[in-house]
């Protein structure tokens, strides 16, 4: 099985340029994820959109028990949502390592497919990307496709242990 994530986990291309408001009010920028490991979620608004904030947390509570990495969540908000609310709805912690930015349903996807180059089969979906600290996709994931979740858990604790 590691050697099959070996193969799926090969570089694929690099993210583009982008800058985001963060929860807190920083700017967070594309040349910030260069260094380190990255899990980049896309959480488009709509009927499931809890049901994959859940997931993300679930992947963060088994993964960071075992393994240092980082988090950068993509949300969509709905008109009247309150960004600084919505991580505690989700009952997301508070981490440094974990990065947040809420942006209007109409601009996440525009955003993503973007400034992360996002293939065709993975535009307008809610996705987690690998990255690594050159800046390098490494897989992609559809959040809505159980295999696809079950193959990230796999893949997972592997991209974080590449040298």
């Amino acid at each position: 099985m590691r050697k099959e994530a070996m193969l799926a986990l090969k570089p694929k291309q690099e993210i583009g340029h982008f800058q985001a408001t963060t929860e807190t009010d920083s700017v967070f920028y594309s040349n910030s994820l260069a260094g380190k490991r990255w899990l980049i979620a896309v959480v488009p608004t709509g009927n499931n959109r809890e049901v994959l904030t859940n997931k993300i947390l679930n992947i963060y509570k088994q993964t960071e028990k075992e393994f240092d990495f980082n988090l950068f969540t993509i949300v969509g908000i709905q008109e009247g949502e309150l960004m600084y609310e919505l991580s505690k709805k989700f009952k997301w912690p508070d981490s440094k390592k974990w990065i947040r930015t809420y942006m209007a349903s109409q601009h996440v996807f525009p955003f993503v497919n973007s400034g992360f180059n996002i293939p065709e089969s993975y535009q307008n979906k809610a996705c987690v990307l690998l990255i690594d600290e050159h800046s390098m996709i490494r897989n992609f994931y559809d959040l809505n496709d159980e295999k696809e979740v079950k193959h990230l858990i796999q893949q997972l604790p592997v991209f974080l242990s590449l040298k």
